[in-house]
């Protein structure tokens, strides 16, 4: 959705993960300048599909020399005081820096702990606010660091959010935070998340710039639906997102031989083949590998679909039927589903006694099939909190259309805010004004003269 003729918007990506965010704002137009990501299985996916010579999404073209394009941790990088210079260099350079910091610390679909040192990798990305100063701060995050954790004795309650801007409103950004729910960019799922935006020396106060991004964002989800062909009202649904991966023929999984996968059948919704890229009917989608499932497992699914309302299942049904899970969501065929995890267990297929694959995770995350995921696919015990397999990858990524929506809305709040300062500043004889072209000024909302 890039637009002729406008200034280059440069993005840093911070624990950016398989690239979610990148995706989105890369069809918005913005230019990544490089991306920061700990785990080497999530920086596999980010590179194979951003940075490896034919990648599919292509992107990152002035990666600085002095970082290698190897995963990092953000911790170590700002304690290197050469790096801290380098990154005071890019002053001025940088338009945007973007991220998702882990939220397993304060997510309440979790064990919610303000000690989780996880939880102040966020102030991490300030302080790398605070080197390069950008024009643009974009935090998204679950709902959890807007609540406010339980203060101890004699100490002031809190949210993460309250304090990243107070941190931000000192650092000379006007900043502000609302809720937003995914599906209103025509992503197949109800995933609430909450989006921080900071705007340096913004002559805004922080309600005008929240009324005036929100009205942005509405105009952004119209325009990501146009982009993809979607309905400009309705929802995608379950089925509509993933009915191609379903029913197909069954066959060996390309990259774990001892499973199995399915070759895609047509796509019957304009979701399904916005997202097939050129992949074309029986081939074997990616990453599209079957758990195998036990007979007892086989059978509590087949049960679930014949008696019980899509929707979680109720915990007298699960301990009835010999499973200790808390948790099992029938998706229901005909809506958007709840929110993606990083559990593919926790979802029944609507129309198989099977587990959702990380290809139909992908799908209702709006992942396109040509972005392809690597490394191991799940991990379990221990190591999960450290290791990020492909299922987590998915389930801890901003959905692409999301971060379309938002690369949209924040392209235009830029464009709006430059041509007010533009129109406070004395004006030019008419001809010294720098041309702009008719498809510019419909882009940026500005009236010709």
């Amino acid at each position: 959705m890039t637009t002729p003729n406008k200034p280059r918007l440069s993005c840093i990506d911070l624990f950016a993960g398989c690239g979610g965010l990148s995706l989105g704002l890369k069809e918005a137009g913005w230019s990544g300048l490089f991306a920061i990501e700990r785990d080497p299985m999530a920086f596999e996916t980010l590179s194979q599909n951003f940075l490896v010579p034919g990648a599919p999404y292509a992107s990152f073209a002035d990666w600085p020399a002095w970082l290698p394009k190897t995963n990092h941790d953000i911790v170590a990088l700002l304690k290197n005081e050469s790096v801290r210079k380098h990154l005071r260099s890019l002053r001025g350079a940088v338009t945007m820096i973007a991220g998702g910091p882990p939220c397993q610390g304060f997510s309440v679909g979790g064990r919610r702990d303000g000690a989780d040192e996880r939880n102040s990798l966020v102030y991490q990305m300030l302080d790398m606010v605070e080197l390069v100063r950008p024009r643009v701060v974009l935090i998204e995050n679950v709902e959890g660091i807007a609540r406010r954790f339980v203060a101890r004795p004699g100490e002031a309650s809190t949210s993460v959010a309250e304090s990243v801007i107070e941190r931000l409103s000192d650092l000379g950004y006007t900043s502000i935070f609302d809720v937003l729910d995914a599906s209103l960019f025509g992503v197949p799922q109800s995933r609430r998340r909450v989006v921080i935006v900071g705007i340096q020396d913004c002559p805004m106060s922080p309600a005008d710039l929240k009324a005036t991004f929100n009205e942005m964002l509405s105009k952004s989800a119209v325009a990501v639906r146009q982009h993809w062909g979607l309905h400009q009202t309705k929802n995608v649904t379950a089925k509509e997102a993933i009915a191609d991966l379903t029913g197909g023929a069954r066959v060996v999984c390309p990259d774990s031989t001892e499973f199995e996968s399915a070759v895609y059948t047509k796509a019957t919704s304009a979701y399904a083949r916005a997202m097939r890229r050129g992949q074309k009917t029986g081939s074997i989608p990616d990453s599209h590998r079957f758990s195998k499932h036990g007979e007892r497992i086989q059978a509590l699914y087949n049960l679930a679909h014949q008696t019980q309302p899509p929707g979680r299942l109720s915990k007298a049904f699960l301990l009835e039927n010999g499973t200790k899970k808390d948790k099992k969501v029938l998706i229901d065929a005909s809506a958007v589903v709840s929110t993606i995890t990083t559990h593919p267990d926790e979802f029944i297929h609507y129309a198989e006694p099977r587990n959702i694959t990380v290809r139909e995770m992908a799908r209702l995350q709006s992942f396109p099939d040509n972005f392809h995921f690597y490394g191991r696919y799940t991990i379990n015990g221990p190591r999960r909190k450290h290791d990020v397999a492909r299922c987590s990858q998915v389930g801890n990524a901003v959905p692409p259309l999301m971060a379309e929506g938002l690369g949209l809305a924040l392209r235009n709040l830029l464009d709006l805010l430059n041509a007010q300062s533009a129109a406070a500043s004395p004006a030019l004889p008419a001809r010294q004004r720098p041309k702009v072209s008719a498809q510019e000024k419909i882009f940026s909302g500005i009236v010709a003269d």
